[in-house]
């Protein structure tokens, strides 16, 4: 009799639960960024793989990219440090890391990111806390050298930037439209693009990575460094020191 009782009671439990579940929504996952068409015309997608959901500095960030090894993550650099990057000197800035990106054929390249102080209005990879506005640079060296700033447009509010490769200067844009056909007030990615795309990084989730078919060395590893370390980049927790 007990035996009987108990199965009746681990049905019930198992249809009240059923039903539970059946009463969530579906599909709740973060929805993908929609990428422009004419961007997937001409580049080709560089799988992210191996990546932590986690970062810190106790976590092995190191991740693949494609073709390229993205190692030795030190987000250990602060305000206090000695270091810049181009003109931007180590009291300005906080939230800095450091990374490398390895080809396959040897070379290398060393990136260099963190936020700085703005006194312009910011949002998504910049922010306020309280009066202080906070924009980002990164930079990458090796065989040659390139960067990128951002900050948000006075204007509209939406995040753009400037990508400065050895060879030529783009414009760097937030992506707020999802695959879903939805918006969200803060960016999915960032889209890259001169006379023609360069690329685009989703920047959500484990993040996914773009980059125009027709890009050739070393501009291929300029910006491949680059986009890098848009999906390493963390937002200031705290407000700057004074």
């Amino acid at each position: 009799m007990i035996a009987k009782h108990r199965s009746k009671l681990a049905a019930l439990l198992l249809s009240v639960t059923a039903g539970l579940f059946g009463l969530l929504p579906l599909g709740c996952a973060t929805p993908h960024m929609a990428v422009p068409p004419e961007m997937v015309q001409v580049a080709e997608e560089l799988p992210v793989v191996d990546r932590s959901a986690m970062s810190g500095a106790l976590v092995n960030e190191s991740f693949k990219m494609g073709p390229y090894q993205i190692a030795d993550v030190d987000r250990k650099w602060n305000s206090t440090s000695s270091t810049s990057i181009g003109p931007y000197a180590s009291a300005d800035t906080t939230g800095g890391y450091t990374f490398a990106l390895k080809a396959s054929d040897g070379g290398e390249y060393k990136g260099e990111c963190a936020s700085r102080k703005d006194s312009k209005q910011v949002s998504a990879l910049g922010g306020t806390f309280g009066q202080q506005k906070y924009e980002i640079l990164c930079h990458c060296a090796g065989a040659t050298q390139a960067s990128f700033t951002m900050k948000a447009d006075d204007g509209s509010a939406k995040f753009q930037g400037t990508l400065q490769s050895s060879q030529a200067s783009y414009t760097l844009s937030g992506v707020y439209a999802n695959d879903k056909g939805g918006t969200t007030s803060d960016p999915l990615g960032y889209d890259v693009r001169g006379t023609e795309p360069l690329g685009a990084v989703e920047t959500t989730g484990k993040g996914r990575v773009w980059m125009s078919r027709s890009l050739r060395a070393p501009v291929r590893e300029e910006t491949a460094c680059l986009f890098a370390g848009l999906l390493l980049y963390k937002a200031p927790q705290k407000a700057f020191e004074k």
